[in-house]
């Protein structure tokens, strides 16, 4: 997307490069062009959104089975995983929220890319500016695409975690931190590291001051081990 946008661009500035310079009036045809080209995209993505989503709910939730299944292999406990209303519930959430997140993305830096764009023209910027904005927009896009990635895989594969224990009937777990290499954690997490919490509740985050699942804010890598009782 951005490799083509960027292509699009670069063709068409250098077309009315002259009259942008010269303070003439080619706002309105750059911005029709781009709104006809941001289109094409938004459609290429929302086409591919739920392929996308659907692939990343499967995976998460072999993931996160098997993972809980070793689990509770390792306790002695042996479980049929099932696909059952409450996991049904689970697994429709998660893919509704890829969707719109995958959405999002490109709609975010298309919409980043137009102001910048009309910003340009409107200060009779040259081509070089606009390659370098554009360069840093992407940069800045591709970061965060990364950052939800990360996030949204943690936060799929504890909740399907959560569901297929109290699904299997436990209903405690043991807090589990895990820093995944980041230097930078939540200190709180540290603290409620081994403690034992209602997976139907969560576990209390002094910081938060309320009830949290593992995984569940933000960059979260926390995990939790299930209670056989």
């Amino acid at each position: 997307m951005s490799n083509s946008v960027d292509y699009w661009l670069s063709a068409e500035y250098k077309k009315q490069e002259p009259k942008i310079v010269g303070d003439a009036s080619p706002a309105k045809l750059m911005n029709k062009k781009l709104l006809s080209v941001m289109a094409r995209w938004r459609e290429t993505f929302n086409k591919k959104a739920e392929d996308i989503a659907t692939w990343f709910v499967r995976r998460s939730d072999a993931y996160a089975s098997m993972s809980v299944k070793n689990k509770l292999r390792a306790e002695g406990m042996t479980v049929n995983m099932q696909i059952t209303p409450e996991v049904r519930n689970v697994l429709d959430s998660i893919y509704e929220t890829q969707v719109n997140l995958i959405k999002s993305i490109p709609e975010q830096y298309l919409t980043q890319v137009s102001t910048l764009v009309q910003e340009s023209v409107s200060r009779g910027r040259d081509i070089g500016y606009l390659k370098e904005e554009l360069k840093q927009r992407y940069g800045i896009t591709e970061r965060r695409a990364k950052v939800i990635a990360r996030d949204q895989n943690n936060k799929a594969s504890n909740a399907i975690s959560q569901q297929r224990c109290q699904s299997a009937g436990i209903t405690h777990g043991i807090w589990v931190h895990r820093a995944g290499g980041s230097k930078s954690y939540r200190h709180s997490h540290v603290k409620m590291n081994g403690t034992e919490f209602e997976l139907s509740k969560g576990c209390y985050d002094e910081h938060e001051g309320r009830l949290v699942m593992p995984g569940e804010l933000v960059n979260c890598k926390c995990e939790f081990r299930p209670v056989i009782k």
